[in-house]
């Protein structure tokens, strides 16, 4: 699973690249069917705006929020994004 991360008036730093990569590594335990990631971070006035999209086969996932702390932006996404996924699969398994 490829993780693609951009950005718009914020700048990528290591520390979050890392952070970011580390919590959503493991999303694939909740789908095998993943084809793709990608994470679009945002910040205006001191609030971090997010979106996280994940391409499955046959559907796009999408989580939003937005938070003033970029990190619990990132758990917050990948919360979201657990729960799309777990909602995916019980739908294939049906």
């Amino acid at each position: 699973m490829t993780l693609t991360i951009r950005t718009k008036n914020l700048e990528l730093t290591p520390s979050l690249k890392e952070y970011t990569e580390k919590r959503f590594a493991k999303l694939d335990r909740f789908s095998k069917n993943i084809i793709h990631t990608e994470l679009l971070l945002e910040e205006q006035r001191g609030i971090y705006t997010g979106e996280f999209i994940v391409k499955v086969k046959g559907r796009t996932l999408k989580a939003r929020s937005s938070n003033k702390d970029p990190m619990a932006l990132v758990d917050e996404l990948r919360d979201i994004m657990a729960n799309n996924l777990k909602s995916y699969e019980e739908k294939l398994r049906h």
